[in-house]
């Protein structure tokens, strides 16, 4: 203290905006990160911003709050649901607050990528052990780090990720781990033969140590059924085969093409094998504004609040159709299928020259989407996707000004109001391109 004319301190304590305990992580320490992503809700006044102005908000600034304590810890599920909460409230209502008859799709799912069928909203626990991966990838790729040699803040399935994300390719063996690496053909012994690793005694010594007089095989001696001989004898087989030289052991990262981590590619490789009903990337590549994709998305899944939405929440609503008065309302009706959404799409249709087509009687929305853009080259997907999207946002506003202000528009006036729409976006952003069609 006479020396450095410092204070001494004491734990818990906070050290460059952590906290630091030598026990578990308090909720206390925690409640400030989850006041600091409530606090930014109030200042924005979210009632006024479309949905797809949200979804920015949350995807820049909500999901980014938190990203610097990921790094070190593991969010407690209650946290993680307690930041959840606000996230998805102002995304469905631009509150603190909403239920579940505002919220129009299940949260899990718009925590999937876009490419998936979902928002891209981050998943604060997968997020997390992405961020964590990179003291693992540092241990290998940066040893002069200080740390290195301590135990760093990862669990044993951010462990097993890594495995699944890396090679190792064998040298001195100086660097790998025995058991834990996967230098066995992207494969680490411990996964190939856990019956094996289980019986081990030496768990974490590197492959030169266990290669030098087999001492992989101590502890080995308790097998006692067949399957365990059976994996030894493999084992033995490989392991006879490993040369070793005196280059350094070197890592590999899967998911990239130059096999360096990034903390993207480590978030999305947990999402593989994940399917969509849809092609999301269709919706968000469309040369149309945000709030017509983030319609699009909702109609895609008929998630918009169609007569037949608000009866499932016992809403007082009128169940027939308001611009037909023929049919019960549903998305697919309503935007497809009703005699006025037809002569604005026999209209849109010749406009096009025949590039959008009027819907084919009795298709759902998804396969109408989903057909109407395959096959098709990029550019012209994304300007078939516009037209699409334009369509169906004008005629679902012109059913909510007959059902709100009783204000009855004609085909013509909505097709109308789509042209004017679509030629000021091609003013302001150059995009999409519709010199090609009739003005």
């Amino acid at each position: 203290m006479e020396a450095f004319q410092c204070p001494v301190g004491s734990f818990p304590c906070k050290y460059l905006g952590l906290p630091l305990n030598i026990k578990a992580i308090r909720r206390v320490d925690i409640q400030p990160l989850i006041d600091k992503v409530g606090g930014k809700l109030a200042a924005w006044k979210g009632r006024l911003l479309s949905k797809a102005g949200r979804l920015r908000l949350v995807n820049s600034v909500l999901s980014s709050i938190p990203t610097y304590f990921l790094t070190v810890f593991k969010l407690p599920k209650w946290a993680a649901r307690k930041i959840d909460k606000l996230r998805r409230s102002f995304l469905w209502k631009g509150d603190t607050e909403a239920n579940g008859g505002h919220c129009l799709v299940q949260w899990a799912k718009t925590l999937r990528p876009k490419k998936f069928g979902g928002l891209g909203i981050l998943d604060l626990d997968l997020f997390g052990r992405a961020l964590r991966l990179r003291w693992l990838w540092f241990q290998w790729t940066a040893p002069e780090r200080p740390w290195v040699g301590t135990q760093p803040p990862v669990d044993a399935i951010d462990r097993q990720l890594f495995r699944a994300s890396t090679v190792v390719t064998l040298g001195n063996g100086e660097k790998a781990s025995f058991w834990q690496s996967t230098w066995m053909n992207g494969q680490a012994p411990m996964d190939r033969f856990p019956d094996l690793f289980r019986l081990a005694w030496r768990k974490n010594k590197i492959v030169k140590e266990e290669i030098q007089n087999q001492n992989w095989t101590r502890g080995l001696w308790r097998m006692q059924s067949v399957s365990e001989m059976a994996s030894f004898v493999q084992l033995w087989d490989m392991v006879q085969e490993v040369q070793l030289n005196d280059e350094q052991d070197s890592i590999f990262w899967r998911w990239t093409s130059d096999g360096v981590y990034t903390t993207k590619s480590a978030y999305n490789a947990q999402f593989l094998g994940t399917y969509s009903l849809f092609k999301g990337q269709h919706i968000w590549q469309a040369e149309a504004e945000g709030k017509h994709k983030f319609f699009a998305w909702l109609l895609v899944q008929c998630k918009i609040l169609t007569a037949d939405k608000m009866i499932a929440r016992q809403w007082p609503c009128n169940p027939v159709c308001t611009m037909c008065n023929q049919e019960p309302e549903t998305a697919a009706h309503l935007i497809l299928h009703c005699t006025f959404s037809r002569q604005v799409w026999d209209k849109m249709e010749s406009w096009t020259q025949r590039l959008v087509q009027v819907p084919v009687q009795g298709l759902q929305v998804m396969d109408w989407w989903e057909k109407g853009l395959a096959h098709i080259p990029k550019k012209e997907r994304q300007l078939k996707a516009a037209l699409m999207i334009y369509c169906a946002w004008n005629i679902w506003k012109a059913r909510n000004r007959c059902v709100f202000d009783n204000k009855i528009l004609s085909p013509l006036d909505v097709f109308q109001e789509i042209k004017t729409e679509m030629h000021c976006r091609t003013s302001a952003c150059g995009r999409p391109e519709l010199s090609l069609f009739n003005v």
